[in-house]
Formats: structure tokens, sequence, C-alpha cells
């Protein structure tokens, strides 16, 4: 399933006889980052709804992410949507400067690398 957001290309993956999703970098059991130079705050609120859609109707019932520990339905319902109700114009401002950052520090590590 596309889940764009934390990257555009993120996915999870969704074993639906056993109801397992397979979340990659998509969510986990921490802070989801969203200040990378190629995420997407808009979309990442998206796919958080599409989560709590899957949870609501009773298709996922544990989580297997790319980081940290795995967890059941309660804490991805809670994830997604504490990450929906951050996502106002302070986390917006404080992601773009944190993307800004991060874009710098890529550019300048990019151009100590090129010949």
């Amino acid at each position: 399933m596309h889940m764009p957001g934390h990257s555009r290309g993120s996915i999870c993956l969704h074993d639906k006889d056993r109801k397992i999703l397979f979340s990659g970098d998509v969510v986990y059991d921490g802070s989801l980052i969203d200040w990378l130079p190629y995420s997407r705050i808009s979309d990442y609120v998206g796919t958080c709804e599409r989560l709590i859609e899957l949870v609501d109707r009773g298709l996922v019932e544990k989580v297997l992410p790319g980081h940290f520990n795995t967890f059941g339905a309660e804490r991805l319902f809670r994830l997604a949507s504490n990450y929906i109700s951050k996502a106002g114009i302070c986390h917006k401002v404080s992601t773009f400067a944190m993307r800004s950052l991060a874009s710098l520090a890529l550019r300048v590590t990019n151009s100590r690398t090129s010949p």
C-alpha cells in the first residue's frame, strides 16, 4: 500500500489474513520523522488517516515497523491520531526549519564528496 509522507515512495505491506502491517518507516513507536527534505506533512496526514481507517475496520492487530518494537492496533491508532492533531501551523513551521537545516547539511556533505 502506498503510504507517502515520510517519503514519496513509502509503502506498507499488509497481511490481511493475519492482520499484520509491515510499516517500514511509515509508522513506528516513536516520533514520526517528517522534517526530511523529501517528507510532506499533508501526505503524512493522509497516510495517518488511512492507518486509522485500517484499525477502525479491524484490519490490523499487529504492526511490525522498520525501527523499534512491534505494537498493536491501539498504539497504531494513538500514534496516527497524535500525528494528525500535531500537524498544525506550529508543527509545519518547525518542520520547515528542520527540513531547511537537513537540506543544507546534505548539500554541504555532498559538495565535500564531489570531485
